[in-house]
């Protein structure tokens, strides 16, 4: 019986580890909020085949402080997000047309299953860890700078 246990708590602890071969880091690039003299600046992963875009941060265990992801969209769109699967408590910033945040979504519940909705028809998404949208002032209609939107 003692060796059932220790051979289900070795299945548990490898498990974890194929989990996180689920979704390995992406490339990043730069992308900046504001404008000068107050830019802030982060890197973020892109997500932008449908792939990418039904995967996101799932399975991630932690992300760099100053790291993030942008999901990309072709044309502007009613967005809804998710954190199934997701481990890391996020911020969603919503980014409108016009390249403005349009709406930020603080701390999303991780596992939640909860539709999170843009507040209006998005061009993209940016996730970063929860609490970094406030620490870093970011707020509706700051600009959005990202090689990706167009």
């Amino acid at each position: 019986m003692k060796k059932l246990f220790v051979f289900a708590c070795f299945l548990f602890l490898i498990s974890g580890c194929f989990e996180a071969d689920k979704n390995p880091q992406r490339e990043l690039s730069s992308l900046t909020f504001g404008s000068a003299p107050q830019v802030i600046d982060f890197k973020v992963e892109t997500a932008q085949t449908p792939q990418e875009l039904a995967l996101g941060l799932m399975y991630r265990k932690s992300m760099p402080e100053n790291q993030g992801m942008i999901f990309l969209f072709p044309s502007p769109r009613q967005t809804a997000f998710w954190m199934k699967n997701t481990y890391l408590p996020l911020d969603m910033v919503f980014v409108n047309d016009k390249h403005q945040i349009s709406g930020i979504v603080e701390n999303a519940q991780p596992m939640s299953e909860k539709l999170i909705y843009s507040p209006v028809r998005t061009i993209a998404v940016i996730e970063l860890n929860a609490g970094v949208a406030k620490q870093k002032n970011l707020r509706r209609g700051m600009k959005v700078w990202h090689a990706g939107l167009i």
